[in-house]
């Protein structure tokens, strides 16, 4: 037969054992650590998608259910002053504030002072809310400053545009 050699002595600079024992505060912190960044679910980011819902998501339909919106008369005009693509939302300066309907000018005005009683910075008073479903999809990527068509809206948070497309 063939003669199999004993293992090699256990050296106490390479057992499992001597390194706890001797190195225990190490071991025991690096532990902590690693159990630590576990807890915190699947990794980062992981399961949550980034970024607004799709165009056809069932979101946006829930999301008009429960608002109960009512579109106001007319067409105006305004430009892109603000568009957040991760949170897909944004406002419009309209061009002409004054002949927007009665209605959504004091709905505007109301959002602008709770807005400053909540200490939010508001740049300007007239900007219109909108969300990315309102936009015609063929204006994308938005860019500010972008000139665009839209009609008004109101709902139970106030004013906000919709049916928005190019000018």
């Amino acid at each position: 037969g063939v003669k199999q050699t004993p293992p090699p002595a256990a050296k106490p600079w390479s057992s499992p054992a001597a390194s706890k024992g001797s190195r225990k505060g190490a071991v025991v912190s690096k532990g902590a650590s690693k159990g630590k960044s576990k807890g915190k679910g699947k990794g980062k980011d992981k399961g949550k998608k980034k970024g607004p819902a799709s165009f056809d998501s069932d979101f946006w339909t829930r999301k008009l259910e429960e608002e109960n919106r009512t579109e106001l008369e007319g067409s105006y005009t305004g430009t892109i002053s603000k568009y957040i693509f991760k949170q897909g939302w944004g406002f419009i300066a309209p061009d002409d504030h004054d002949s927007l309907p009665a209605q959504a000018r004091e709905a505007l005005s109301k959002a602008h002072e709770d807005a400053e009683a909540a200490g939010k910075n508001v740049s300007d008073a007239n900007w219109i809310y909108f969300r990315k479903p309102d936009v015609d999809q063929e204006l994308y990527p938005l860019k500010d400053g972008m000139a665009v068509n839209f009609t008004v809206y109101m709902d139970e948070k106030g004013c906000g545009a919709c049916g928005i497309s190019a000018q």
